[in-house]
């Protein structure tokens, strides 16, 4: 049989009380993620303090100054290759880089929309049925 010395003893005695704290941390932190998980799956509720009497403010989508690609896209019911093929020739609404983003800004979109040849004189029913034709595929 083997007998361990009383500083051996001691270290063994240490390391299980150590490895117990460890596991019961472990358990905790198991308990608070999955706490945490379960708060991140609800929606936030809207604080309201005194101040705050009013709704915080949300831009429409007519009221926003700035759009990127895919809303000028959409706005104008083309492909964002379509925009980024204009870039590229100079033609199409005034562009803005920020950084590597672009940015159109609405009026610049609405002025080149109005300058638009061919655009003013089209009824609007017709005007909408190219913009559907144009979205939809071809036959093959």
């Amino acid at each position: 049989m083997y007998f361990m010395d009383p500083n051996q003893t001691k270290i063994v005695e240490l390391l299980r009380e150590i490895h117990l704290i460890a596991f019961k941390e472990i358990e905790r932190l198991n308990l608070r993620i999955a706490e945490l998980e379960s708060l991140s799956r609800r929606q936030p509720e809207p604080v309201v303090t005194e101040r705050s009497a009013k709704p915080p403010f949300s831009p429409k989508k007519s009221e926003v100054e700035m759009m990127n690609e895919q809303q000028v896209a959409d706005h104008l019911n083309m492909s964002v290759g379509v925009l980024r093929k204009w870039r590229l020739f100079r033609n199409g609404p005034k562009f803005l880089k920020i950084g590597r983003a672009v940015r159109y800004r609405r009026r610049d979109v609405e002025a080149w929309l109005d300058s638009c040849q061919g655009l003013s004189r089209m009824p609007k029913g017709r005007l909408e049925m190219l913009g559907r034709r144009a979205t939809q595929r071809l036959p093959e």
